[in-house]
């Protein structure tokens, strides 16, 4: 029940304002739904110690260490379900998937730049951005996702954060962090939209 709340109070109002209408069709609960429950099955993976005998990457990598486990969470989880649909093992539209996955950056980025969540989403954005996995719709400024581009950035970003996480150079990765964790001009039109129009960052239960 909180994750439909998320998803009808939050992630569907984001998606009928910055997404293209032609794909709107493409938000679904169970993509979202799917895409948080490989999230979390991707932290029980990757790389725990790191191989320069720096100890665990939560070590080496300081603090950088929880934004850069989080969006490894996001991008990798999103890699498996793209591999299990692919075999057969997973009956779902993928295009489902990466739309409501665009979506939900939005969504993550508004958790606000102190937040590890925020920050993995922020680096996201703009590496998708770089690789074409989405494009800006001048006239609407609404955003289209591109499969092919967005396949390919999944599979890029997945072995980028996963090679840095297990060489641990702090250096190489403050360096990362420093180029893709920026709130360019585009996306902030886009946030100040959302907040103009009311939608709420996350829900808030009376219990």
């Amino acid at each position: 029940n909180i994750m439909r709340a998320k998803f009808e109070k939050i992630l569907e109002p984001i998606a009928d304002m910055l997404v293209v209408e032609s794909q709107r069709k493409h938000i679904t609960f169970d993509a979202f739904f799917g895409n948080t429950m490989f999230h979390e099955v991707a932290h029980g993976l990757g790389i725990k110690n790191t191989i320069s005998d720096n100890g665990t990457v939560r070590q080496a990598l300081r603090d950088h260490a929880s934004k850069m486990e989080e969006g490894k969470a996001d991008i990798l989880g999103l890699h498996m379900v793209t591999k299990l649909i692919e075999q057969g093992e997973w009956e779902a539209d993928l295009m489902n998937h990466y739309t409501t996955f665009m979506s939900s950056i939005f969504r993550s980025i508004r958790f606000g730049s102190s937040s590890a969540h925020g920050q993995a989403n922020l680096i996201r954005f703009n590496y998708f951005k770089e690789k074409g996995a989405f494009t800006l719709d001048e006239t609407t400024q609404q955003y289209r996702v591109n499969p092919d581009a967005m396949a390919e950035a999944v599979s890029a970003l997945s072995e980028r954060i996963l090679m840095l996480q297990g060489d641990s150079d702090y250096q190489a990765v403050d360096a990362f962090v420093k180029k893709y964790a920026v709130e360019g001009v585009d996306l902030k039109a886009a946030l100040d939209k959302l907040q103009a129009a009311g939608i709420p960052v996350d829900i808030v239960y009376e219990q």
